[in-house]
C-alpha cells in the first residue's frame, strides 16, 4: 500500500517526498572535507597565493572578514565548479506537492544521531533565487563554540544557516522547514493552507456529462441546439428518389 500523500496533525501538514533512507541524502560532513581537501590543492596546482583577509558579502552592507589563509573566494568557486560536477552537489534535492523546491541537507551542524541532522531548507537564495546547491556546504564553530550547518551562495557569497535560515548580518532569512521520518519516507511540514495544492491533485474530478442536444424538426430541416457554439446548427436531409 503507498503511503499517505498527505498527513495532518492539527497543526501543520506533512507532505511525502521520495528521500527515503540514507542513500538519498548526501553525508554533508563526507562532502566538507572533500572541499576543503580540493581548496587545499587548488592554490599550489594553479599558482595562485593564499588571500590574507577578504570580505564574505562583496558589494553588500554590512561585510565580514573571513579567517586569515581562507582560500579566495573565487577559487572556492571554481573549485565548486569542478567538484560537483564530478563528485555532486552537497544536498538532496525535492520538490513538494504543494509545489515547494526544498533541499534536504543531512549529517552537519550540531553532534546527535543521524536522524537528527537532516534538514530542509527553500533550494533558492531569497536574495536574487540562485539555487543553493551551486552553493558551498560549510561545518562552522561560532563564539560559544557551537557547531552550525552554513549554506554560502556562490552569487553574492551571503551565508544561512541551514537550521534556522538567518544570514549573519543581513535581512534576508532562508526559509526552513519541519520534517520527520515516517511510513518509510521523509515528511516535509507546510501550513494547512499551503496543503490545499496537494490535497486538490489528490481529489479525482467525475468526468463531466455530455448535455443532450435539443433538436426541433421544421418541415425538411432539423434545428440541433450546440450548447459549445451558442446558436443552432441547420442539418439539411436530401431526400433521394430511387
Amino acid at each position: 500500500m503507498e503511503p499517505p500523500l498527505l498527513v495532518s496533525d492539527g497543526e501543520l501538514c506533512w507532505v511525502r517526498t521520495e528521500i527515503r533512507r540514507g542513500p538519498d541524502l548526501v553525508d554533508g560532513s563526507g562532502w566538507i572535507a572533500e572541499f576543503q581537501k580540493r581548496c587545499r590543492e587548488a592554490p599550489a596546482l594553479s599558482g595562485r597565493a593564499r588571500l590574507l583577509r577578504q570580505t564574505v558579502s562583496e558589494g553588500d552592507n554590512p561585510q565580514f572578514w573571513s579567517k586569515a589563509g581562507d582560500t579566495p573566494l573565487p577559487l572556492r568557486n571554481e573549485v565548486l565548479k569542478v567538484m560537483q560536477k564530478e563528485k555532486g552537489q552537497p544536498g538532496s534535492r525535492a520538490k513538494l506537492a504543494t509545489g515547494q523546491d526544498v533541499i534536504f541537507w543531512f549529517n552537519v551542524g550540531p553532534p546527535g544521531e543521524p536522524r537528527n541532522r537532516v534538514y530542509v531548507t527553500d533550494a533558492r537564495c531569497p536574495h536574487q533565487g540562485v539555487c543553493l546547491l551551486e552553493g558551498e556546504l560549510k561545518d562552522i564553530e561560532d563564539v560559544a563554540g557551537t557547531r552550525r550547518g552554513m549554506v554560502r551562495c556562490p552569487r553574492h557569497n551571503k551565508t544561512f544557516d541551514i537550521q534556522s535560515g538567518q544570514s549573519p548580518g543581513n535581512s534576508e532569512e532562508l526559509r526552513v522547514y519541519p520534517c520527520r521520518f515516517e511510513h518509510g519516507h521523509w515528511y516535509v511540514g507546510v501550513s494547512g493552507r499551503e496543503s490545499e495544492a496537494a490535497q486538490a491533485v489528490d481529489v479525482e474530478m467525475p468526468a463531466a456529462e455530455e448535455p443532450e442536444q435539443k433538436r426541433q424538426r421544421i418541415g425538411s430541416e432539423v434545428i440541433a441546439a450546440t450548447p459549445a457554439q451558442g446558436r443552432p446548427r441547420i442539418l439539411v436531409h436530401h431526400a433521394t428518389i430511387a
